[in-house]
């Protein structure tokens, strides 16, 4: 077959109504914790249902959609491994909140404080002076048998991961693919009638006009935003401009390339659109330079002079 095909085979409201017994929840949590196929005598007793008629009746309905039956016995189908998966990172199950942590690092757009807290499973980088916030929804379990002093770099390191998980071209919430634009961000959100009320005026007058990033899921229809500091750290010309000056990017806290300001971030040409982002260190200085499709059309190195 040389034409790929993508086909929906159930309703996702069918398909969730499967999970809707306690019994089958039951027979997929056996299978998450077996081995191995789990035969079916085997799997009944790991489940602890003594009716082998209606044991077999929740199997058959979770047969197809979220369990396989193979010639060694049951075994979850990856929707099944998916589910558990979900169970796993305590989104439905487990509530998780500590006081607000000062950060190290200051505040990239106004020098002021920056501390991250965890509420509604969802990381908040604010800045006590600005108010300036990058919220980020991150699943409980990624904070499971995490000492409170662990908690930035974990943070770090998992937001990380979902703004390389965008910029590779997979939704964070469905793995679908996503399409990103650029645009200033007057286009590409929605802004408040009023910003915040501790919103330097310098920031006030720039943001509406600063580059910003957004990634149109073409399965879901989510539509997660990013600033370009965010999204280009990885780059292969930016680990390097900071690996030839001593820094490991792998290693260093994600909000220091937030910078919602022009001094960093900055639409260049409305026609062509151009948008760049900066990063120094010290006197030196390297700018990505991208279209309105994210791609790079230049890198620019300035050596400091000092």
């Amino acid at each position: 077959m040389d034409e790929f095909r993508y086909v929906d085979r159930s309703d996702p409201e069918e398909v969730f109504s499967l999970l809707s017994n306690e019994s089958r929840v039951a027979i997929l949590r056996a299978l998450w914790d077996a081995e191995d196929p789990l035969r079916f005598s085997d799997l009944r007793e790991s489940v602890g249902m003594r009716d082998s008629g209606q044991f077999n009746y929740h199997l058959d309905e979770l047969v197809g959609s979220f369990v396989r039956r193979t010639d060694e016995g049951y075994e979850l189908t990856q929707a099944g491994m998916r589910i558990n998966g979900a169970i796993e990172t305590g989104a439905y199950t487990t509530d998780v909140a500590f006081d607000p942590l000062p950060l190290s690092d200051p505040c990239r757009t106004c020098g002021g404080q920056l501390t991250l807290d965890y509420e509604d499973e969802t990381v908040r980088i604010e800045c006590d002076s600005c108010e300036l916030t990058m919220a980020v929804g991150v699943p409980p379990s990624v904070f499971a048998g995490r000492d409170r002093e662990d908690v930035p770099s974990v943070a770090s390191q998992y937001l990380r991961t979902r703004f390389q998980q965008m910029d590779s071209g997979f939704c964070p919430f469905c793995e679908g693919r996503v399409e990103p634009t650029v645009g200033p961000l007057r286009r590409i959100i929605d802004l408040p009638d009023e910003p915040p009320e501790r919103f330097p005026d310098e920031l006030v007058e720039q943001l509406p006009d600063l580059p910003m990033v957004r990634y149109d899921c073409q399965r879901c229809g989510q539509s997660p935003t990013s600033g370009l500091g965010l999204v280009f750290h990885d780059h292969p010309a930016v680990t390097s401009f900071y690996h030839e000056r001593g820094i490991d990017v792998r290693t260093t806290p994600i909000w220091r390339f937030v910078a919602m300001n022009t001094d960093h971030e900055r639409v260049r040409s409305r026609d062509p659109f151009r948008a760049s982002v900066s990063y120094r260190v010290d006197d030196d200085e390297l700018t990505v330079v991208v279209d309105e499709d994210l791609q790079v059309v230049e890198v620019e190195r300035t050596a400091g002079t000092a």
